[in-house]
């Protein structure tokens, strides 16, 4: 069966709530200023639809409160004052009763999968998206070595389509970037981690690696261009005596761009001065020289395209696993797939999610024949 058969969602929640919140005049409040609603805010102004009200939790607010000059109010004083409004809700996890708290007392709740709205870019999945890009889409998915895979693949575009939570928890993954089905790690490893945050990420191989049985890899590389989040990557990864901590971004040249610091998933570069620091970016080739990596993992907010680029003689003569987010624009899954393929034909294809309820983090492995999982 062609993947556009099992695409099931046809219309956006997101917005068909919305035109029924517009149409019934209440003011529109937005509940959460976290990430989350950073993204939503900004998707708003986008489309050129204004809130009335931010909406926090009482023990949240500091007096003279606002976002982005719209007024801050308690969501328990919205609540109590049986005030009529439309309330969009941008948090992470929602409980049940706090969605009927609300569904009783809003004209009309949305509560919804702010993932829709992709990452650094100004694009999001549509039907016509997916009609037009088909025929490389159901190559893809034709592609995908499991059933896992597939199924994943299914449930991140049906919840990108319709902004519903409930496709992608039923094919959740726990263990970021090392499942054990798809990739097991080996003896020797040159681990390159490409926004290596806080170390999270290198914390995280290093116990995954003991666990399977081996004592210190050959080579870890770190790659973080914030300031603050390289200085804890350091302080944190101290104790790997072959750990490399790189002040640096990753892209397809030695060059230098503006890096805006955000709020989790709001950091991106820029060419524009205006987005924020210069920072310093180089290549994974530019810092490798030749020698192999084994294990490359990225996920640097919609540059993993410029980043896998500067990584391409190193993907071609050394076949490293590759551990790549493609869950920020809609053409990822189009264009890392096709790179990875046309670089080396030597990888089988994988998805996993592992976020538990939203669309994010999708990440795209690609393996090499040599690690195969179960290969003799």
């Amino acid at each position: 069966m062609s993947l556009l058969n099992l695409l099931t969602e046809k219309n956006n929640y997101f917005f068909d709530t919305l035109q029924r919140m517009q149409n019934n005049g209440n003011p529109l409040v937005l509940y959460g200023a976290g990430c989350l609603g950073e993204m939503t805010w900004n998707f708003l102004a986008r489309q050129n639809i204004q809130l009335d009200y931010v909406a926090l939790n009482r023990a949240y607010i500091s007096v003279g409160a606002d976002f982005h000059d719209i007024p801050v109010i308690a969501i328990e004083d919205l609540i109590a004052n049986k005030t009529a409004f439309n309330g969009i809700v941008a948090l992470q996890h929602v409980t049940p009763e706090l969605s009927a708290t609300l569904s009783e007392a809003a004209c009309e709740v949305l509560i919804y999968d702010p993932a829709f709205i992709g990452v650094n870019t100004n694009l999001w999945y549509t039907p016509e998206f997916c009609e037009e890009n088909s025929e490389v889409l159901n190559q893809f998915y034709e592609q995908l070595a499991d059933e896992k895979s597939k199924r994943t693949l299914v449930a991140f575009l049906n919840q990108r389509l319709s902004a519903k939570r409930g496709p992608y928890h039923s094919v959740y993954e726990p263990k970021h970037y090392f499942p054990l089905d798809v990739v097991q790690l080996e003896e020797g490893e040159v681990f390159v981690d490409c926004g290596a945050y806080d170390g999270d990420s290198i914390n995280a191989f290093m116990q995954e690696f003991e666990a399977q049985g081996f004592v210190q890899p050959e080579n870890i590389i770190g790659f973080e261009p914030d300031v603050d989040n390289f200085n804890k990557l350091v302080a944190n990864t101290a104790y790997i005596k072959s750990c490399l901590c790189v002040n640096k971004g990753v892209w397809h040249e030695e060059a230098r761009l503006y890096f805006q610091s955000g709020l989790a998933l709001s950091s991106r570069l820029s060419d524009e001065a205006a987005a924020g620091e210069s920072i310093a970016l180089t290549s994974i080739d530019n810092i490798l020289q030749g020698k192999k990596a084994t294990f490359i993992k990225m996920d640097v907010e919609g540059a993993e395209l410029n980043a896998l680029r500067g990584a391409e003689i190193t993907i071609r003569e050394h076949s490293p696993v590759l551990a790549i987010s493609v869950y920020h624009k809609p053409e990822d899954l189009i264009t890392i797939p096709q790179f990875v393929q046309s670089v080396n034909a030597g990888y089988k294809f994988y998805l996993r999610a592992h976020h538990p309820e939203l669309a994010f983090e999708l990440v795209f492995y690609a393996i090499p024949e040599d690690r195969w999982v179960g290969k003799s």
